[in-house]
């Protein structure tokens, strides 16, 4: 029998977790356990470690699927699949959630951490919840990693229907297992919708996503990120600014550091009509005994984040990251 092995790569809730789980049914392992940072605010549980399943098509070929954490805190669990679990893996598959409101920023950044696993194996992209929102379209997609410089096939498809991500898979490996092989899978399979699952395995409901138009390339942060933030742990204070450097709101009674980050931010501008760089999306002050200070650009905002010492500043980066993506 011939063994295959996928890796499936992307954020929280882009569907790694159900499509393995509509793929291998009771044969799936999964690390999930209660969401208890921003991601709860999205989905009830998150990956720790890693989730596994497996399919057998006759008795030919053996598929057995990978599914990373999408954390970047997990990050340790990257680099045990690309360097020994899934080491010699066929593809890499890249699952992008539509609903977000910047997939390409998810694009470019997974891409980005697991570009020597891509080297590899190939790329395959894999967008879900385009049954909630139509855009960013395929068209969208392709231009993106076309500006990349990536080459990869890019699918919508729904992770709970198992038509569905049989489809994506056979894409996945269609220069090792002939399309006759899956026909019997594909004429058996029936597209059964999985309920989400609370730690304990009581089944639930998934939530009522609340969804935005997609705005392009543009995000907006509304006044209440500066509260959303303040529930980060190691997060002691948080400031929003337009570019001029106005402060919005802010969480901090310090007047002198509020007009620090506002100049901070007043400075952008000047900054990027001045220089060769690409335009900066975060900047970071760091002091090797006292807080840091995290800045974060988006069009005519700044957030400006004070952390302790002890965070660290690309977990943080993620954490706002999926705050933007999904309020």
């Amino acid at each position: 029998m011939i063994s295959h092995k996928l890796v499936l790569i992307g954020p929280v809730g882009a569907g790694k977790t159900t499509a393995i789980n509509t793929l291998s049914g009771s044969d799936a392992v999964s690390t999930d356990v209660k969401a208890s940072d921003i991601t709860g605010n999205r989905k009830q549980t998150t990956t720790v470690a890693l989730d596994y399943g497996q399919l057998t098509l006759g008795d030919q070929h053996h598929i057995r699927f990978y599914g990373a954490p999408g954390q970047y805190r997990f990050n340790f669990m990257w680099d045990v699949l690309t360097s020994d679990l899934a080491h010699d893996a066929n593809k890499c598959i890249l699952l992008l959630d539509n609903t977000r409101n910047q997939p390409q920023r998810d694009l470019t950044f997974y891409i980005d951490e697991f570009s020597q696993l891509i080297q590899r194996t190939g790329l395959l992209i894999g967008v879900t919840q385009s049954d909630i929102r139509s855009e960013p379209s395929l068209a969208h997609y392709q231009a993106w990693i076309d500006e990349l410089g990536i080459q990869a096939d890019i699918h919508f498809f729904d992770a709970r229907s198992r038509q569905s991500v049989l489809s994506l898979v056979q894409h996945a490996l269609t220069d090792r297992i002939a399309s006759d092989c899956w026909t019997p899978l594909l004429e058996q399979s029936q597209d059964m919708p999985i309920l989400a699952s609370s730690p304990d395995g009581t089944p639930q409901e998934p939530p009522l996503l609340m969804v935005n138009d997609y705005l392009g390339d543009k995000l907006i942060m509304k006044d209440s990120i500066v509260d959303d933030v303040m529930t980060i742990k190691g997060v002691e204070g948080a400031v929003l600014a337009n570019d001029m450097g106005d402060v919005l709101t802010s969480s901090l009674d310090d007047p002198l550091l509020e007009e620090y980050i506002g100049f901070m931010a007043g400075m952008i501008p000047a900054f990027h009509a001045t220089t060769q760089f690409d335009p900066a999306k975060s900047i970071l002050i760091k002091s090797p005994k006292g807080s840091s200070i995290n800045v974060f650009i988006e069009e005519d905002q700044v957030l400006g984040i004070i952390a302790n010492q002890r965070t660290s500043a690309r977990m943080l980066k993620q954490q706002v990251e999926d705050m933007l993506q999904w309020t």
